[in-house]
């Protein structure tokens, strides 16, 4: 009797194939990446400036948010970039949203390099020279060259992923695409499971431009017919959205507000685009664009291309038009979205967030808001703190007990400062932005010590007063002379922060008086020691020290500012 054994051939083909697409959607987000974020450093001070233009209007934040997309070919980054600089309190909500319509404008611009260069021109012919001339810069001397290496590595890269992917996208035959084509057999149903689709893929690739690009390459060799790209582009604008939306999660209720825009505009956008499908959306991109998106052939996929690209421009540019006059209206509307709990000032971080890290540009602003919200933290248990120390006959061990309570919200607050300034690190900073977060790290430090300061005047005055004693008049008065130099140093110190450069040459003044009044105070209380015997010398030790900690915290004060101003002249 022979048994014969069947053995089932197994085609791995299509697994291969998948791998290939999933490289070539690989390399076509790292070009992206790479050369956003080079952009990111290279631009960093510029990106400053065109802050500067958003809060002009609405029309200005319009044109900020194309010109800053269109240069970082990322929406993502854009809209991630204005969350954050409405936590540091940088941008006011309506201001931001006027950026946010401009940033979905300014992404359209990846669509039309991809259809105008990625299917008529050789990719090869520019890709690859510009990884070469990318890599030999980023081995060169100098801070800009390497940024600029890595910008050209990048856009060389992104090119070399669209190759690729046309490469890795087969043709196949009508059966094959039987399953793809059927789904485009259920009418309007057919439209609202693309732009499912859409949507779902640009969530997963959190990027619009990735999926745009891919949408874009299945057109072109024949996979999506017409309108179920058009219907996955609508998506890709919803998906879009979810990056902003979780980079806002536990910032300040502003820039949750703004992430929420960003849904509300997309989606109303994709609702009126859906109502006015066939009558306005895809008649003008007909009007607009020459040839037949329907017809495939040679040179076709330049054509459904080029459609596809003009689409995503008419929906961002019109979307904007109908939405720019009811700035005000959308913001009450996330405003009632996203209700105001009336909580207490959150006694942690306020305005920095992890969400930047890998943009250390924009991360310093953050972290220049939080050091000033630092230092009024601290401000406020200084003047706490000469509350006790100039009330002594008074009850107020409740406001002890606040102040002590603040030296660990101090304490939280550089602790993670610190960590996320020092976690940026690792994003690739310039020597400039390494120096200035260092000296911030160094600062945070210090504004820390200043709470130290004041919990340990707090507790001598606690101690004194459990010991029965109370001091003179002369004695409070001596506190409170000395406590009023280094509040205005504080008070400085803020306005430094502000921007105010003046303060720099004020604080060498009142360091020099703070010095001057220890000096001469603690020359008169170690003369009345000479006299004092018994249980009167504790607490006159004892007010020696509190004028010692009010000097330390004005020299930290001033400390900061000399430190900063360095960072300052060396850059």
């Amino acid at each position: 009797m022979v048994v014969r054994l069947r053995t089932r051939r197994c085609n791995i083909r299509p697994f291969f194939l998948t791998l290939e697409l999933l490289g070539a959607l690989g390399v076509f987000l790292l070009g992206m990446k790479l050369m956003s974020e080079a952009l990111q450093r290279a631009a960093g001070n510029q990106l400053k400036r065109w802050l500067g233009l958003m809060t002009a209007n609405r029309f200005a934040g319009v044109l900020s948010g194309i010109a800053i997309t269109s240069v970082l070919q990322s929406s993502s980054a854009t809209t991630v970039m204005v969350v954050s600089f409405v936590s540091a309190g940088l941008l006011s909500l309506t201001q931001a949203i006027g950026v946010i319509m401009g940033a979905n404008i300014g992404t359209t611009m990846t669509g039309w390099i991809v259809s105008l260069l990625g299917f008529k021109v050789s990719i090869g012919a520019f890709a690859l020279p510009a990884v070469g001339i990318g890599t030999i810069l980023g081995f060169m001397r100098g801070e800009r060259k390497k940024q600029w290496g890595e910008v050209l590595l990048g856009f060389g890269l992104l090119f070399l992923g669209i190759g690729l992917l046309k490469d890795s996208v087969p043709e196949l035959s009508q059966d094959q695409l039987g399953f793809v084509r059927g789904l485009g057999d259920h009418g309007f149903g057919s439209v609202l499971i693309f732009v499912g689709v859409g949507t779902v893929l640009t969530v997963i690739l959190q990027s619009s431009s990735a999926t745009m690009t891919l949408t874009l390459t299945m057109s072109a060799m024949g996979w999506l017919p017409y309108e179920s790209a058009v219907a996955m582009i609508l998506g890709e604008n919803i998906g879009t959205t979810a990056t902003a939306n979780l980079a806002a999660i536990g910032m300040p209720v502003d820039a949750r507000r703004a992430a929420r825009v960003h849904l509300l505009f997309n989606l109303f956008g994709v609702i009126w685009a859906l109502a006015l499908f066939n009558v306005y959306l895809l008649p003008l991109a007909d009007a607009i664009v020459p040839g037949d998106p329907h017809v495939n052939g040679a040179g076709a996929a330049g054509v459904i291309t080029t459609h596809l690209a003009a689409i995503h421009t008419i929906f961002n540019l019109t979307n904007t038009v109908i939405l720019l006059p009811a700035v005000q209206l959308l913001a009450r509307l996330v405003t009632a979205w996203v209700p105001d709990k009336k909580q207490e000032r959150p006694s942690r971080l306020v305005f920095l967030s992890p969400a930047g890290i890998e943009t250390p540009e924009i991360l310093l602003v953050q972290a220049g808001e939080e050091m000033r919200h630092m230092t009024d933290e601290v401000r406020q248990m200084f003047a706490d703190a000469m509350k006790i120390l100039t009330h002594p006959e008074e009850k107020l061990g409740p406001l002890v007990e606040k102040t002590l309570h603040q030296e660990q919200v101090v304490d939280d607050l550089e602790e993670q400062i610190s960590a996320i300034l020092t976690d940026s690190t690792s994003a690739g900073t310039s020597p400039s932005t390494a120096r200035r977060i260092g000296e911030m790290i160094q600062n945070t430090h210090r504004l820390e010590r200043i709470g130290d300061h004041c919990a340990v005047l707090v507790r001598i005055a606690r101690r004194t007063r459990e010991s029965g004693h109370v001091f003179a008049e002369a004695d409070v008065a001596d506190l409170a002379a000395l406590g009023k130099l280094v509040d205005q140093a504080l008070e400085n110190l803020g306005a430094y922060l502000a921007g105010d450069q003046k303060a720099a040459a004020r604080a060498e003044e009142i360091e020099r008086s703070i010095d001057e009044l220890r000096r001469t105070l603690r020359e008169k209380h170690i003369e009345q020691l000479k006299v004092l015997s018994g249980d009167q010398i504790r607490p006159q030790l004892g007010l020696l020290d509190m004028l010692t900690h009010l000097e330390e915290v004005g020299d930290r004060a001033v400390g900061i500012i000399r430190l900063s101003e360095r960072t300052r002249l060396a850059a």
